[in-house]
């Protein structure tokens, strides 16, 4: 391999999630698989969420350049900056694919064109995703992730992935759409939800995974719907990386409106459930879902 696409900066801001700083990253090393080319990331840095978990900023930011296990060129013999993908890309490509050197691509011009580096890169996908959309990528993608933590799923079951999003100490940006959750008001909803969950596989045996944050008790009613046949287990203030690994791994992944669902469900190729106004694009496995999660035509 001699050409390697990047897109920097690797890491956030400093009050960036993993959902939204790793949403650009996943779209580029899918791009550069299907083009044929390699892919470098030089490892996460400036991610938030870590101060309320114990572990420090370096450890935090290291257990996902770990888990995401994303290749790293080291000391390339060229770099070349362009900005996003675009005509000048295909021709580089082209021009060096046979080349002796190693080269990377830096599709971030050290200018303010980032954004819409980052906007082209999105936009590509889109445009392309019934091509992007390769199911071997997308599970080699998954399938490179290094989950080194309890596996918990029970091959012998259906997996159903859940995810609550909560509100959480480090909350700064609150989208129109996110629908946080509210015990008292949402409660009822996803009892309507798991009931139907129960009678659309009630001849298969089943599990459904909760995962959230939070109150233990804001959750632990939903314990009680739980049958012979469907099993229900909480995951709650568990370790994201185990709720990515395990999300992007269900045989049905609900997803909420959050970039959190959304990488997971980026490296999943079975069932998606998403909400109607969620507001980035999602695969042609998804299935579009109201506020009370009945499906939409």
């Amino acid at each position: 391999m001699s050409i390697y696409l990047t897109l920097t900066p690797c890491g956030g801001t400093g009050h960036d999630g993993i959902g939204s700083v790793v949403y650009y990253q996943l779209l580029t090393y899918i791009i550069s698989k299907h083009l044929g080319v390699g892919y470098s990331h030089s490892g996460f840095d400036r991610l938030s969420h870590y101060d309320y978990t114990g572990y420090s900023h370096y450890e935090w930011c290291e257990f996902f350049t770990k888990f995401f296990n994303f290749p790293h060129l080291k000391n390339p013999d060229r770099i070349i900056t362009l900005s996003g993908i675009s005509d000048s890309l295909f021709s580089l490509i082209d021009q060096y694919k046979n080349a002796q050197e190693s080269i990377l691509i830096d599709m971030n011009q050290p200018t303010f064109a980032y954004i819409g580096a980052r906007e082209s890169v999105e936009q590509y996908f889109i445009e392309n995703i019934d091509t992007l959309y390769d199911k071997n990528i997308i599970d080699d993608v998954r399938n490179n992730l290094i989950f080194q933590d309890k596996q918990y799923f029970d091959k012998n079951k259906f997996n159903i992935s859940l995810h609550i999003r909560s509100i959480n100490p480090n909350d700064s940006e609150f989208h129109s759409h996110r629908e946080l959750y509210n015990p008292s008001k949402d409660y009822q909803k996803y009892v309507n939800l798991i009931n139907r969950l129960k009678h659309k596989y009630r001849d298969t045996d089943s599990e459904l995974h909760i995962h959230s944050q939070g109150e233990l008790t804001h959750f632990e009613n939903y314990l009680s719907l739980s049958s012979e046949t469907f099993q229900i287990t909480l995951h709650i203030n568990e370790n994201p990386w185990s709720d990515i690994y395990h999300m992007s791994n269900s045989d049905l992944l609900i997803m909420s409106n959050s970039s959190f669902s959304h990488i997971a469900s980026l490296m999943n190729t079975n069932t998606i459930f998403v909400r109607d106004n969620f507001w980035h694009f999602t695969y042609p496995n998804s299935i579009k879902v109201d506020y009370n999660y009945n499906i939409l035509n």
